[in-house]
């Protein structure tokens, strides 16, 4: 005999838990990244747009080989970075056609889950993914491939790997998300090459790599495409002297029209990356990525504002020297004024996700609040007495934060 739920409060709580799932079975990167639990808030509900608390992130220490210590005592240096309740997404329905009742059958509210809950939560799914693999593309700054290029092969991604490993990127767990057109390429490229037979059968049966390079490889159609500004040549204007220094002044931009899109990578000459733990210059540059588009002034001049900030000493230090006067910076992100994709390679730490329940109102029909995974779905439904319809909604508030940037690399297509 099939199970009846008897009360609207029941259906609430059912149709927000089925809505959950299927919420999260159609979310992809976003599963797999670190997520930050709701508790982390100081409440169980009642968030806002606009909450925010503040992620640590450890000291990195540099260990001596002195056994006098006087001059090597390091201070506890701890960074953060922000993360946000400041998104929201939301579907919404006419509840008529789900013959919304007081009594209803489960078997009658499964049929109804698949026709109408199941594609909302795919388009809900999509528009989160989105948005945050936009967020993640624009806070990376390492940055590998060629733009406007469609080579996946082994060489490519091990590059990507090698950006990971100057980081300092913990082994395990490495994903590599590509659309459906690079990885194409990444099987071509390695179909003649040893594989396990277990990989040999995901890339002929199902169209994808399964594990290589040491990345798990994932397809997403969502992946972000950044927009070159107009000017993708410019040189540094003022040298740098100041240490955590998160700005750059850059001249030779065309002049009052002149762009820098935010997202745009780029590499300044004479400014090497180094070790994070022992500070040797590793002899590659450093890649930096624009945080915020800029517009040249009147005489082609703008100023920059970049990640990672710039540090030269102590702990902190990330560089070989400060940018000086002149420097040429060369943008890895193509040619000016066009867009290509942004593939990323991660570390699920790299990133950290957010979603929380909202204020649920009390003088409703039925809502319901439920987290599958650390992913809230928050469901409301009234009645609309003008146009005589049960209104059925549902809600993500969300927030995502790139933690650790470094440890993520975008291959560019």
């Amino acid at each position: 005999m099939a199970n009846i739920f008897n009360n609207v409060n029941d259906l609430g709580t059912v149709i927000s838990k089925m809505a959950a799932g299927y919420l999260q079975d159609n979310l992809q990167f976003c599963k797999t990244v670190d997520k930050e639990p709701d508790s982390s808030f100081g409440s169980v509900n009642g968030y806002k747009v606009g909450d925010t608390i503040n992620v640590n992130i450890p000291t990195r220490f540099v260990p001596v080989t002195s056994l006098d210590i006087t001059s090597a005592i390091e201070d506890m240096t701890e960074t953060s970075k922000p993360l946000a309740l400041d998104t929201t997404a939301t579907v919404s329905v006419e509840a008529d056609s789900l013959e919304m009742r007081n009594d209803i059958s489960d078997s009658e509210l499964l049929a109804k889950g698949e026709r109408i809950l199941k594609p909302a939560m795919i388009a809900l799914a999509s528009k989160v993914e989105s948005v945050i693999l936009g967020t993640a593309a624009d806070a990376v700054y390492n940055t590998v491939g060629t733009a406007g290029s469609t080579v996946f092969d082994t060489a490519t991604m091990l590059l990507a790997k090698d950006k990971l490993a100057r980081d300092l990127t913990p082994m395990g767990e490495r994903k590599a998300l590509l659309n459906s057109a690079a990885m194409s390429s990444a099987v071509n490229s390695r179909k003649g090459l040893f594989q396990s037979s277990e990989e040999i059968a995901k890339q002929y049966k199902q169209g994808y790599m399964g594990t290589a390079d040491g990345f798990d490889f994932l397809e997403n159609e969502m992946l972000a495409t950044h927009i070159n500004g107009n000017d993708v040549s410019f040189e540094v204007r003022t040298t740098v002297s100041a240490e955590g220094q998160a700005t750059l002044a850059v001249e030779g931009l065309t002049t009052t029209t002149g762009t820098v899109t935010k997202g745009t990578t780029f590499t300044i000459a004479t400014v090497n990356k180094v070790h994070p733990q022992t500070k040797a210059d590793l002899g590659v540059l450093q890649d930096f990525v624009v945080t915020a588009d800029a517009t040249a002034d009147g005489s082609g001049y703008a100023t920059l504002s970049i990640s990672p900030a710039l540090y030269t000493t102590t702990s902190q230090q990330n560089i070989s020297a400060f940018p000086v006067d002149g420097d040429t910076c060369t943008v890895l992100t193509g040619s000016a004024s066009t867009g290509y994709t942004q593939n990323l390679v991660y570390h699920p730490s790299a990133f950290r996700f957010i979603s929380t329940s909202l204020y649920q109102p009390k003088n409703t029909e039925m809502s319901g609040t439920a987290t599958e995974d650390g992913i809230t779905i928050n469901m409301v439904s009234d009645f609309d007495v003008l146009k005589r319809r049960e209104i059925l909604r549902f809600d993500v508030l969300y927030g995502f934060s790139a933690i650790r940037p470094e440890w993520a690399c975008r291959v560019t297509s």
